[in-house]
């Protein structure tokens, strides 16, 4: 992904007194604005001005990485499930495909944000795991890029009239609709 990074960045970048944050926005029905900054931060990166919420239920980014051929890249986001709030959502509503973006901000040293953080990730929740211990509970959206989808063929059904238009000598569909309970369907 190509960025394009301001005058201000690239002079912080340079100072070797680098303090990076990230800014989180999660598509839900009410998106939530979160930072992993210690105070609430105020940006215009997505066109309006935004307050991202300093939280300490945001417990961590995973790493990923950057192709230069068109594949599928992921991210697991992990939140704390000790504010049920986030839980409910996601048991509640039909979060699929709700667009989270991450920005890596710089701060200076006033604490103020340097102008204008640069995209880091954008993508699509795929999934979600709750992971719950005696003594924590833990929230993880699997983020995908919109790359995800794209071996996925659109318009075709797992029905054998479906799969007669494409193959007319294949009969592994015949009986699908009375075993669909028992094939795994997707990738292994």
């Amino acid at each position: 992904m190509t960025r394009s990074l301001t005058t201000a960045v690239k002079t912080e970048l340079a100072t070797n007194d680098i303090r990076p944050i990230h800014l989180i926005t999660i598509g839900f029905s009410t998106p939530v604005n979160l930072t992993d900054c210690a105070f609430p931060l105020t940006s215009s990166v997505s066109g309006s001005s935004v307050t991202y919420t300093a939280s300490s239920f945001l417990l961590n980014i995973t790493n990923f990485t950057e192709e230069t051929d068109i594949t599928k890249t992921s991210l697991g986001l992990s939140l704390s499930g000790a504010d049920q709030t986030f839980i409910s959502t996601v048991l509640s509503e039909n979060i699929t495909n709700d667009v989270v973006t991450v920005f890596r901000g710089l701060l200076a040293d006033d604490n103020t944000l340097i102008a204008d953080p640069f995209l880091l990730y954008k993508g699509n929740i795929e999934g979600f795991n709750i992971s719950e211990t005696e003594k924590a509970s833990v929230l993880t959206l699997t983020v995908v890029s919109h790359w995800a989808d794209f071996d996925k063929k659109n318009g075709r059904k797992t029905n054998n009239t479906s799969q007669q238009r494409f193959f007319s000598t294949d009969v592994g569909m015949d009986f699908s609709s009375q075993t669909v309970l028992d094939i795994k369907w997707g990738r292994a």
